[in-house]
């Protein structure tokens, strides 16, 4: 149910494993929210939603031979971008000498703070990688010190290493990402290391563009799919799951067409699974209570700005092609400037100046774009779901404005150069991507919604299967909960027949 990058890895593990698949999506576009449109504005390829990619397991890529089905990627660097309104800048990237000089121009001391910050995440993340594909995750299986580390703070975990503010921001805005909490709040520790557990690019940590947009990982886990068998019916809204015998039977779709099927396997939001999919009565109350309160309120905005030119920052001029280009744009000066844009959302319903953060992917593939044109895809924080008056298009477009606005005092050719825009607030993502409350991650990624406090790949009602981000381990394009759900369907349908 539902062809997410997730439910299409989980359908080609199961197809390939030699069992009949079929996948019901209801758009048109596969993929979820991995997906690449083409028909936003004449000329342009638009990842709409998700945007760069790390986390996507190297064994799926390797196990389905992706490549071959048209999945490439190459690796964001510079990877990250902070200009200031003094005129100065900091740009970091893969090369050491480079971002010594770059972070001591701030601070000379935070050259070797950094490099401490950089080994002491790399083993945060390679420790959660080493999870992500648990059977039956456990969080306390982590060392105290490691425990820790994750349910403290982003903020503390990157103080303890550098002092320059702006340096600070750039690495602790990775807690922040999807998560409706400031910098100084526990538990964003764990959502900065799980943004940096990616061995995609066989380097810990690593961010990659995929050629022709976020899109082609879907397209190719699909090819792959289907090369072994499964079917994939766009267009194909599920109404229900049937039930018989106290077990999931197959579904009905709102054609009312019926499919039955010895497993059902939901790439749905949890809320979408529990509450929507099954009859009232279905499940146990507790359970049913359980699901209710699940926190999944989104602060996520996305912005997509068709530019005539490239953004001319005024800390390193140019609309000519520069390194810089090419990294993450952060607009965040501070912890306490990102930690101000929380507050003042929880305060007032949005963020006076929010989190932003800015990937231009036309530089490096200029397929996505017509010649001379760029993409600027802007994810700002925090304009979360459930503001007091709710969302109107006028509330879209005044924060869009915002955005707008706040980007042109660092590049003020911005505002100028746009020639198109696309406003996903989260009630639009909800709508569009069946991310209840607008979550991009199913729900929060925090402490008592990770490990074995997320939903079970296996649930309540026999033969139901859950291979979506609700699952461990949770948010990003990784494919690790799809990989999980079909070895539990198939091990159980093993024994079944075993019986």
């Amino acid at each position: 149910m539902g062809a997410g990058h997730n439910g299409l890895a989980c359908a080609a593990l199961l197809a390939k494993a030699g069992r009949s698949v079929a996948v019901f999506e209801r758009r048109e576009a596969l993929g979820g929210a991995a997906v690449s449109e083409r028909d936003v504005w004449p000329g342009f390829t638009l990842s709409t939603a998700s945007y760069v990619c790390s986390l996507l397991d190297p064994w799926l890529v390797e196990e389905l031979d992706l490549r071959n089905h048209g999945f490439s990627y190459y690796r964001k660097d510079p990877y990250a971008f902070t200009p200031l309104r003094d005129g100065r800048s900091l740009l970091l990237g893969t090369d050491r000498e480079s971002n010594a000089r770059e972070i001591a121009a701030f601070e000379p001391r935070d050259v070797a703070g950094f490099a401490a910050y950089v080994e002491r995440t790399d083993r945060l993340g390679r420790a959660l990688f080493d999870t992500f594909s648990d059977d039956e995750p456990q969080f306390e299986r982590f060392d105290s010190e490691t425990q820790t580390a994750l349910r403290g703070s982003a903020a503390e975990l990157v103080e303890r290493y550098v002092s320059t503010p702006v340096l600070q921001a750039e690495l602790a805005n990775d807690g922040l990402i999807g998560t409706y909490l400031g910098p100084r709040d526990p538990g964003t520790g764990y959502v900065l290391a799980h943004h940096l557990a990616g061995r995609l690019l066989g380097t810990q940590g690593s961010w990659a563009f995929v050629r022709g947009g976020m899109g082609s990982v879907s397209r190719a886990l699909a090819a792959a799919a289907t090369a072994h068998g499964a079917e994939i019916f766009a267009h194909a809204e599920i109404a229900g799951i049937e039930i018989e015998d106290d077990r999931a039977c197959g579904v009905r779709l709102r054609t009312s067409e019926t499919i039955r099927a010895d497993a059902v396997i939901s790439n749905a939001h949890p809320r979408t699974t529990f509450l929507d999919l099954l009859a009232p009565g279905t499940l146990d109350p507790a359970f049913v209570a359980a699901v209710r309160s699940w926190r999944s309120v989104g602060p996520s905005l996305k912005l997509n700005l068709a530019l005539g030119e490239l953004p001319n920052f005024s800390c390193r001029p140019g609309t000519d092609l520069q390194p810089h280009h090419r990294a993450t744009i952060h607009v965040a000066p501070s912890v306490d400037y990102l930690q101000k844009a929380y507050d003042d959302a929880r305060a007032g319903g949005e963020s006076e100046e929010p989190l932003i953060e800015c990937f231009l992917q036309t530089p490096t593939d200029p397929s996505l774009a017509p010649p001379g044109k760029h993409i600027l895809s802007v994810f700002a924080q925090y304009f979360p779901y459930d503001r007091p008056g709710g969302w109107s298009d006028a509330r879209r477009e005044a924060a869009a404005d915002k955005i707008v606005a706040i980007l042109g005092r660092y590049a003020p050719n911005v505002p100028n150069a746009i020639e198109h825009r696309q406003v996903l607030a989260p009630p639009d993502l909800e709508s569009r991507f069946g991310l209840i409350g607008g979550h991009i991650f199913h729900g929060e990624l925090l402490p008592g919604q990770i490990y074995q406090d997320r939903f079970a790949t296996r649930t309540p009602l026999a033969n139901l299967y859950l291979c979506g981000s609700g699952a461990h381990p949770g948010g990003c394009v990784s494919g690790f909960p799809g990989k999980r759900a079909a070895r539990a369907v198939e091990r159980d349908l093993a024994a079944a027949t075993r019986r």
